[in-house]
């Protein structure tokens, strides 16, 4: 979550200038010098922070449920590596425009470890079975983040800042998967890493229009405007 944090601070639209709380000018530049920062600790960790990188997890278990989806299951010894490879493309001057925007990429994440699902997902009307019992070899080839948001005054707090106006959208270049399922044969493992190769990138198009919505309605938009409610843009900076 700090490095989503971190990346939403990066800012490379024009936009008309707006009337700027003091210390926004200094906005641009104390996020580039936090991403340094953060970069940095990354392999390390830092207080409460954990390594990143990579990104180590012995157990985890996890359930998600809609219409078109139910899964439960949990991962073991999984590791993640690439999240302190991140560059940022390009980045505009929240002081001057006020907008902040960014354009970053990732050129590679890959992920190693063992995972058991079950559950179905709603294909055309039909409930197909979900059964998983894997060996996670995946990685993202440039996964890139586009997106801009602005700052106004907080709605409980006029000392206060509030995220409005924000926009995210999430590309994906390509998928590399060499998962083998237990439960399955050499073909049928074969078969589903190249299909799901194909659609991983595509379903990602097709929610392009609900991503924004959904980060900002359900998980960390509000959250951080919880957070900003009692901070000003100087002591943001700062």
């Amino acid at each position: 979550q700090l490095l989503i944090v971190a990346l939403l601070g990066l800012a490379a639209v024009s936009a008309t200038p707006v009337v700027q709380q003091a210390g926004a000018a200094q906005f641009s530049s104390s996020v580039t010098r936090f991403l340094e920062a953060f970069k940095s600790i990354m392999p390390c960790g830092y207080g409460n922070i954990p390594p990143l990188a990579p990104l180590s997890t012995p157990f985890y278990e996890f359930q998600f449920g809609n219409d078109d989806l139910q899964i439960v299951g949990n991962a073991t010894n999984m590791r993640i590596e690439g999240l302190d490879s991140f560059q940022v493309l390009s980045a505009s001057d929240y002081g001057k425009t006020g907008v902040a925007s960014y354009d970053l990429i990732f050129p590679k994440i890959q992920m190693l470890g063992f995972a058991e699902v079950d559950g179905f997902i709603n294909i055309g009307g039909f409930k197909m079975p979900i059964r998983r019992n894997d060996v996670i070899n995946e990685a993202l080839f440039d996964l890139r983040f586009v997106g801009s948001y602005s700052f106004a005054s907080s709605l409980t707090n006029s000392s206060g800042l509030r995220m409005v106006d924000f926009q995210q959208s999430v590309y994906l270049a390509g998928v590399e998967l060499d998962n083998w399922n237990a439960l399955w044969d050499i073909s049928t493992n074969n078969f589903w890493n190249q299909w799901t190769k194909i659609m991983v990138p595509f379903a990602l198009e097709q929610i392009q229009p609900k991503i924004s919505d959904f980060l900002y309605q359900n998980f960390f938009v509000p959250k951080i405007n919880d957070m900003l409610a009692n901070v000003s843009m100087q002591e943001l900076v700062n």
